[in-house]
């Protein structure tokens, strides 16, 4: 008799603690977003968790863009632990940097690269030749880096990448990220609301820019 008035008590408990959770608490619910992806060189793998996208000039008939994916947060003075990559990526005529881009290609082309790493900072760029390893843009003959912009089930703006770079020794600079990122927006005005809309620091950008960038129609 003790066990049966037990099992109705569990029941009555469970019906009310049921109850309690509303549908509403069951779908506020939104899952953390954990960055993820990995950059490989000879052998030697570092975590990419943080990722930077900037249009940096409107010419020749696109928009030059900045692609940073590193270990950790670039800092504006000081040692950055980890890995750093830079691209420059050119797209001809179109406002979204979604796609293939191929070193040496006229209307979607990497322009310039450059691989540190644990460099020393200045002005949120490497100093030249610092840091345990460098491969700079002339150490790079072909390659290219895929890029994805895309929106998650909660509307959160992600950015998926793949990239290969082939060094003048024939090895291979290969690695992936995914996850949220920082778009800097300079003069792709029309990106308001398509890409991510995390704050970032034009005044990073413009003293982030490697050269000006020069292509012949």
């Amino acid at each position: 008799m003790k066990k049966i008035i037990f099992l109705a008590m569990l029941a009555v408990s469970s019906v009310t603690l049921t109850s309690c959770v509303s549908n509403d608490d069951y779908y506020d619910y939104i899952p953390d977003i954990v960055n993820v992806g990995q950059v490989n060189y000879d052998g030697v793998s570092f975590p990419i968790r943080n990722a930077v996208v900037a249009d940096i000039e409107q010419a020749d008939g696109g928009y030059y863009y900045s692609v940073e994916l590193s270990t950790n947060p670039v800092p504006k003075n000081g040692k950055l632990n980890g890995s750093y990559l830079y691209l420059e990526i050119f797209q001809r005529g179109d406002l979204n940097f979604n796609g293939n881009y191929i070193k040496g290609s006229n209307d979607r082309g990497i322009d310039y690269v450059e691989y540190y790493e644990n460099p020393m900072m200045k002005d949120y760029i490497p100093i030249l030749n610092s840091g345990s390893f460098v491969l700079l843009n002339d150490d790079f003959t072909s390659g290219s880096i895929n890029l994805r912009n895309y929106f998650d089930p909660y509307n959160r703006s992600l950015l998926n990448a793949n990239f290969a770079l082939r060094v003048v020794n024939g090895k291979t600079l290969s690695g992936d990220f995914d996850g949220l990122f920082d778009f800097i927006q300079l003069y792709n005005k029309s990106a308001k609301g398509i890409v991510s809309e995390r704050p970032s620091s034009v005044e990073r950008i413009k003293t982030g820019v490697r050269r000006s960038s020069v292509r012949h129609q």
